[in-house]
């Protein structure tokens, strides 16, 4: 074989590998040099675990090139997390969308009409109220900034099969001097916690107890878990923290009321664990047999009626007691608009974080409900599939739409978590505690509302 034959045989042979080793990079329709790395700040909850085995694998299958990374951040302390990495030129790909933080990095999440129209996204498929509450924001004012993903507030849950034990019933009668029912009114909750809280070694239904009982619950850690399970007593006083004027409500003697009761309440009838617990550790309380009201963030609802607990089959559901004498004169108790959303931050991968999120909400819509019992979209009210997938749903679902039509919608400023939230979290807490008294705790929660008030700009 001649020099010159070898020179183009090599030459033929490097072009053969060249281009083979191009298509092997372009297998999947991007090449490797656009390989996408997206960083997604998310909260622990029961939502995760099929983002982990089922949502972000598969996606990753039908994109190759793609990979997603979730990041676990505290549920009170991802707002802060996500506005340093944003204000700090790292900002996430896709985060977590709570409307009451959003304020503190608005600036820099991508708005997605853009994408809602490139990729015919169906806003249809909210409702007005919803789009409202959680795709919207007044700091953004005429976009989208975020996709619902479980708009919820809190009701109640109960063990059925207590509150109808024959034993259990003429027990309550005989000590309340009334028939025992679900609570409809603060005042009855508290009868109903008080009775239901025993001993190890005391019966319920008949049955021994191996260990203590509580009469309800919720997770009350501070400032965060205590905020989102005070506000539902809060709002069911008729108040609303300020006006549109960012006059403070907070002077009404009904207040006190309120945070005098709650701080009854969590004494005398809350697991003592309760306050270490941030959001929904109280539900394993539940399902285990130890608690006989809970209050329940929809999100929850897979825990209580596990097949595995002792709860399964006798869960029943309630909306929030009545306050009597409440300011609106409310038939029903109420929280705030609570749950979330998917944002996306303004970075180079924010059209793929937008791809992957219409895959997972409108693509997979059924397979993510299923997966998670989270309700956003009208099918997930109205498609037979998912509504024959659990028997409980003939239950749940009333109610949860019931309790929806009550939720308080939080003031879309920047400012509301820290007025509202912390503040509400701080003030209950320091009063259940004995910190201060419900007078000193409220005077401080309205002197900081003030200040932040006109550090705003919004009053002189």
């Amino acid at each position: 074989m001649s020099n010159l034959f070898k020179k183009k045989y090599l030459l033929i042979s490097f072009a053969v590998l060249f281009v083979f080793s191009l298509s092997l990079v372009f297998i999947g329709g991007q090449a490797q040099a656009d390989d996408i790395t997206l960083r997604w700040a998310v909260h622990p909850g029961p939502h995760v675990q099929p983002f982990e085995e089922y949502f972000v694998p598969r996606y990753e299958e039908l994109n190759p090139g793609v990979e997603i990374i979730m990041e676990q951040l505290p549920p009170d302390n991802m707002w802060q997390q996500m506005m340093l990495e944003a204000q700090g030129g790292t900002p996430y790909d896709m985060g977590y969308h709570s409307p009451g933080w959003f304020g503190y990095y608005y600036e820099h999440v991508k708005g997605l009409d853009e994408y809602i129209e490139k990729y015919d996204f169906n806003l249809d498929a909210y409702a007005d109220s919803v789009i409202e509450s959680h795709m919207t924001h007044a700091t953004r004012p005429d976009e989208i900034i975020a996709i619902a993903r479980n708009p919820q507030t809190p009701f109640i849950v109960y063990r059925e099969d207590w509150f109808n034990h024959p034993d259990e019933q003429a027990a309550f009668e005989a000590e309340y001097g009334r028939e025992l029912t679900v609570p409809e009114t603060w005042a009855e909750l508290y009868e109903v916690g008080e009775f239901f809280t025993r001993e190890a070694g005391d019966t319920v239904a008949g049955e021994e107890l191996e260990r203590d009982l509580y009469g309800y619950s919720a997770s009350i850690n501070a400032p965060g878990g205590m905020a989102r399970a005070f506000l539902g007593v809060f709002y069911s006083l008729g108040l609303e923290g300020f006006n549109e004027d960012f006059e403070p409500d907070l002077t009404d003697d009904i207040l006190i009321e309120g945070v005098e009761y709650w701080s009854n309440l969590v004494n005398d009838v809350f697991p003592p664990a309760a306050a270490n617990w941030d959001f929904l550790e109280h539900l394993s309380y539940f399902r285990d047999g130890r608690l006989a009201l809970a209050e329940l963030w929809p999100e929850g609802v897979m825990t209580v009626e596990d097949p595995d607990g002792q709860a399964a089959g006798n869960v029943g559901y309630a909306t929030l007691p009545r306050w009597e004498g409440n300011l609106k004169d409310l038939p029903i108790g109420r929280s705030f608009m609570g749950g979330g959303g998917h944002l996306i931050f303004d970075t180079p991968n924010s059209e793929e974080a937008f791809k992957f999120m219409q895959w997972v909400y409108e693509d997979q819509a059924v397979e993510f409900n299923q997966r998670t019992a989270m309700f956003s979209r009208a099918e997930h009210f109205e498609n037979p599939e998912i509504l024959e997938f659990h028997s409980f749903y003939e239950d749940f679902l009333p109610v949860f739409q019931e309790q929806m039509n009550y939720g308080f919608p939080r003031q879309p400023i920047p400012e509301w978590g820290a007025v509202m939230y912390n503040a509400t979290g701080e003030f209950a807490a320091d009063v259940v505690e004995g910190v201060m008294s419900p007078e000193e705790a409220r005077d401080r929660w309205v002197d900081r509302m003030l200040r932040e008030f006109r550090a705003a700009g919004y009053i002189d």
